[in-house]
């Protein structure tokens, strides 16, 4: 049995993954106890011959398992095709890592996160720092947006009197990534999240009513809900992209923003209940509307800026369906 498996979830990004995959190969000379789920979400372009071909080329088989799946379940039902078969098995490693396909793994960074983990029982999950392709910081720990936050910025409190409402700003930015120690956070992003298996037993999988954006989120506060903390290292490090399975050649535009604001709505409601969710959305729908009338009323209807609040206030106040016309 491997100490980790990790999931590699793919959508029509084959070129990324694979340079990834060959980061990972690298890494097998510092550490090399662990395995990957290559799972391929249904890209329907050359991903899967591509990941075939590679796979016998380079003869990985012996820790790549490749996971071909029949329809796109999104980022959430995809990684869950993988880690559910994992803890399906007796022999499911003790440790899973969330690894997007858009990243590359530094020298050491797997091992030095593992050697984190076995140190810190008390870690659910876990994440290293992420740095951009300019070698610059990525911000990946960020605070709940809990319903007070979420009313604040909709009303745009903390950039109008951020003296005052500095508390409702969700980037956590008050502490420098490059020099921290090892740091509890409220919540990391999903692109490298190492997590304890005994902890996804208790807390259970990712919730599949995310199909993009804020899974993470939600399972964050779910593990930490179950007793688990999160925290962030910035000791190993890894390259993000960003964007790789979201950009506009694959995910359109309009679909990609019903999809973010109804992730944002879903949040609120699986972590502080249904009233928090229509609240939150009353209040972004008042305050989107009162920036259409004040530009209207100021002469800037043929601005972009009125033309991208009333696009967002048409947004919310219609059912929040990626695939409506």
């Amino acid at each position: 049995m491997h100490e980790l498996v990790i999931h590699l979830l793919n959508y029509r990004t084959p070129d990324l993954t694979i340079d990834c995959l060959y980061s990972l190969a690298k890494e097998r000379a510092n550490y090399a106890d662990f395995k990957v789920m290559l799972i391929d979400n249904a890209s329907g372009d050359d991903s899967v011959p591509r990941f075939e071909e590679i796979l016998t080329k380079e003869a990985w088989s012996d820790w790549v398992e490749f996971l071909p799946l029949p329809k796109n379940l999104g980022f959430a039902g995809g990684n869950n095709a993988s880690i559910n078969q994992c803890l399906e098995q007796e022999s499911c490693p003790p440790y899973q890592l969330l690894l997007n396909s858009d990243t590359l793994v530094h020298a050491g960074a797997l091992k030095l996160s593992m050697e984190w983990m076995r140190e810190h029982t008390d870690a659910g999950a876990f994440s290293c720092m992420l740095r951009n392709a300019d070698g610059s910081v990525q911000n990946v720990c960020r605070k709940f947006p809990r319903p007070d936050r979420e009313t604040a910025r909709a009303l745009g409190l903390p950039y109008i009197l951020p003296k005052w409402f500095h508390w409702a700003e969700l980037e956590d930015m008050d502490w420098d990534r490059e020099t921290a120690v090892s740091r509890e956070v409220e919540w990391v992003g999903g692109a490298f999240m190492l997590l304890r298996t005994e902890a996804i037993r208790k807390a259970g999988v990712l919730n599949e009513d995310f199909f993009f954006y804020g899974e993470d989120c939600e399972w964050c506060y779910r593990l930490r809900s179950f007793g688990w903390k999160i925290y962030f290292d910035p000791t190993a490090s890894i390259t993000h992209f960003g964007g790789g399975s979201s950009d506009t050649t694959r995910l359109l535009d309009k679909r990609r923003e019903i999809l973010t604001w109804k992730a944002r709505f879903m949040v609120q409601r699986c972590c502080y209940g249904r009233v928090a969710a229509l609240w939150v959305r009353a209040v972004y729908i008042y305050a989107f509307g009162m920036r259409v009338i004040w530009l209207f009323a100021t002469g800037r209807r043929k601005t972009l800026k009125y033309k991208s609040i009333k696009s967002g206030f048409s947004t919310l106040t219609h059912p929040l369906d990626p695939d409506r016309k």
